[in-house]
């Protein structure tokens, strides 16, 4: 499990290149994404970072999920083969996701909080950043991942998601 996490937005043919030829792409990514000196590394605008708070934050947002089939289940996208730490979301299923974070309040995202459901399915920090000691900064993790959603579907964009 990553420290940080990070959204990247990207065309839905990046991530087609990156399953077609998966080494070649992470070096690409990494050199031109994740790099603070790459090219298409741009805070806000194509690139999301969350800190040590991230899990609890997806938690949150996932447990308020309210489609019928949970899409929000696959808020942390599909593990890229054989590339530890990155995931990727298709744009349309970010659209998708999208939706039912537009239907989702803070103040339900602050109700779904329950540290022993957390613990139980293993939320990274959950101990560590709690209700009590930390919600601000919970709650800035839990709007920068509806931001990077939401300014995704604005630019139709899919999201590769990295944990390291």
């Amino acid at each position: 499990m990553g420290i940080v996490c990070e959204f990247y937005l990207v065309d839905d043919t990046f991530i087609d290149a990156f399953l077609e030829s998966p080494k070649d792409s992470e070096d690409y990514f990494y050199e031109h994404y994740a790099s603070p000196d790459g090219q298409f590394h741009n805070d806000e605008e194509n690139c999301f970072y969350c800190d040590k708070a991230w899990d609890i934050a997806s938690f949150l947002i996932i447990q308020n999920d309210i489609s019928q089939d949970k899409i929000l289940d696959g808020l942390l996208g599909l593990p890229l083969e054989n590339l530890e730490g990155l995931s990727y979301i298709k744009a349309i299923n970010v659209a998708k996701m999208n939706e039912i974070l537009n239907q989702v309040s803070l103040q339900q995202i602050e109700d779904a909080y329950d540290i022993s459901k957390m613990k139980d399915s293993y939320v990274y920090n959950a101990g560590r950043f709690t209700k009590e000691n930390s919600w601000d900064y919970i709650l800035n993790h839990v709007k920068t991942i509806l931001r990077a959603f939401k300014k995704a579907v604005e630019n139709d964009k899919a999201i590769i998601i990295c944990k390291g």
